[in-house]
């Protein structure tokens, strides 16, 4: 292989990049995060690596933060990485480029690309018309991405041309210290028919399906997956949710999420 590209998905959108990504490449492996969180030490064997994930509150997953800190890049010598988001990227891939100059390595290549959004939290779904106009950036994108890692280019750091979130971000991100508790407000209404979807695509091993209904263990990292993929929309934020459009990748399946998420189990 020549190639490595690990990524975190919850509603598929970092997954149909990585995806994309890879299958114009040569001798390139996928592998989820999730899967690779329980190893302490994680040494790829490639020249080149790539991260594809989520911005989080303007910063990195934390699932991801800690991936970053466990890898040994000693056999890597060009590193790129893709964070997908809504609107704006925050300090996210400058926070990959300071965990990597720890192990006096960089971030060759960051790029930005803006995908629907899912932070259903506070909205619901992107318009069909939204998603379609996205997906087709996506693509300009990832044809950008695969010349720079061809060429190993040094492309920088992408960053938005606002200058708020970046001044946002430190406190963003000290928000999600809150996050494993914040699922305490999660319920299920009565549409609930018990079929554990919600707990097979949580990378987190969060839920347990108690009764025939899901209770969360308060290791919630706000992805959103349970509530997003529920057949039923039957999961709820309290009152928030009610009503509001669910979202999944259309260029990825439910059994792709749970494949990526499921090692926790």
């Amino acid at each position: 292989m020549e190639t490595t590209i690990y990524y975190f998905t919850a509603t598929g959108n970092s997954l149909d990049v990585a995806k994309s990504i890879e299958k114009s490449l040569e001798e390139t492996e996928l592998v989820s995060i999730p899967k690779s969180s329980n190893y302490k030490i994680i040494t790829p064997v490639t020249e080149k690596v790539g991260f594809v994930f989520p911005v989080y509150d303007y910063s990195i997953p934390l699932v991801v933060k800690d991936f970053l800190n466990k890898l040994d890049l000693s056999n890597t010598s060009y590193i790129f990485a893709a964070a997908t988001c809504n609107f704006l990227p925050g300090l996210a891939l400058d926070k990959v480029d300071s965990i990597l100059k720890r192990k006096e390595k960089k971030l060759n290549s960051g790029f930005v690309i803006k995908m629907p959004g899912t932070y259903i939290a506070m909205y619901g779904a992107n318009s069909e018309k939204t998603q379609i106009k996205k997906f087709k950036q996506k693509d300009k994108k990832v044809t950008t991405i695969i010349d720079c890692i061809k060429n190993c280019k040094d492309h920088g750091i992408e960053k938005s041309k606002l200058i708020i979130d970046r001044l946002l971000a430190p406190k963003f991100e000290k928000s999600m210290d809150n996050f494993p508790t914040k699922d305490s407000t999660f319920c299920v209404d009565d549409n609930c028919i018990g079929c554990g979807i919600c707990s097979k695509v949580c990378a987190f091993d969060n839920i347990k399906i108690i009764d025939g209904k899901p209770n969360w263990q308060h290791k919630c990292q706000q992805c959103f997956a349970c509530i997003h993929l529920c057949p039923k929309a039957s999961i709820q934020i309290g009152k928030d949710t009610v009503n509001k459009k669910r979202y999944r990748n259309p260029n990825v399946s439910m059994q792709d999420i749970i494949n990526a998420n499921s090692s926790l189990k």
